[in-house]
């Protein structure tokens, strides 16, 4: 499949494509030119998140995003919005790890073999800190209602609109919503004592 990159590749042809790769993973390599604007935009969301001192270059964090979804192309993936909702979660999986290996150096545990390049990033130990806190509560509260979760994850993570979880849920916008304020309240009350000392 040819990809003309000035042209908006349309729904049918990544779902086509997605149906495709289940039967023959290999093709998967196929899909990075149809979904890399998507990637793009979950990857620089996923960076804004971090706050001001982030600096994780936007191309590494999605090629590498690529290549461990790359791993695991046998699994069914439904449409572009299940593909979306999948790299949002492999990215933060990335940079929950890179914020755990960072802190284990920085208090003189063994080092770990770099994914990325040093110069990739540029985080404050604060940030690191910051990235564990909001990754455990997320997983707390994942414990008590995942869809939840996953709405606010979607939105914090890769910048999705209402409308866009709604649609990925199957879910109403008055319900993702109402979600997304009890997800925050969750979330505020959580992080209430953060202290990233």
């Amino acid at each position: 499949m040819k990809v003309d990159p000035f042209r908006p590749v349309p729904e049918q042809e990544v779902t086509q494509l997605l149906a495709e790769i289940h039967k023959q993973p290999e093709l998967f390599e196929q899909l990075l030119p149809l979904v890399y604007d998507d990637m793009k935009r979950i990857g620089r969301a996923q960076r804004q998140r971090l706050g001001s001192s982030a600096t994780l270059r936007t191309t590494a964090l999605v090629h590498e995003a690529f290549l461990k979804m790359q791993k695991s192309a046998g699994g069914e993936i439904e449409n572009r919005l299940h593909f979306q909702r999948l790299v949002a979660r492999v990215m933060r999986q990335l940079i929950v790890d890179y914020a755990r290996k960072q802190l284990a150096e920085k208090r003189g545990g063994d080092q770990i073999r770099e994914t990325f390049e040093e110069a990739e990033y540029s985080l404050e130990a604060e940030d690191l800190v910051r990235v564990m806190a909001v990754d455990a509560a997320l997983q707390r509260m994942a414990t008590d209602d995942r869809r939840m979760t996953e709405a606010l994850v979607a939105q914090l993570y890769a910048g999705f609109t209402v409308e866009e979880i709604g649609e990925m849920f199957g879910l109403s916008s008055r319900t993702v919503i109402r979600d997304l304020r009890r997800a925050r309240a969750w979330l505020t009350i959580e992080l209430a004592e953060f202290d990233p000392g």
